[in-house]
């Protein structure tokens, strides 16, 4: 296994599955389009996690907006994936 640094994901039909590719290396191979999409849905929710934070100072309400980045995610086998 060797770690990528991706930006953008391919969905690619070949006869042996649906293959996620990122960069031109096979990040995932995956028996159905739903399963594939769910992995990437599930990319995006994991990279990026958004915090909200509201407090209220004198009655003066104001709100906090930060981004927790995850760099690395460990690509599902097929088989751990449920649609």
């Amino acid at each position: 296994m060797q770690l990528q640094d991706v930006n953008r994901f391919v969905i690619e039909r070949f006869e042996t599955g649906i293959y996620i590719v990122g960069n031109g290396c096979t990040l995932g191979i995956y028996s159905t389009k739903e399963k594939a999409l769910k992995v990437l849905d599930e990319i995006q929710t994991c990279i990026m996690t958004e915090h909200h934070y509201h407090t209220d100072d004198a009655n003066c309400t104001r709100r906090f907006f930060t981004k927790e980045w995850k760099e690395i995610y460990q690509m599902p086998q097929d088989e751990d994936v449920e649609v």
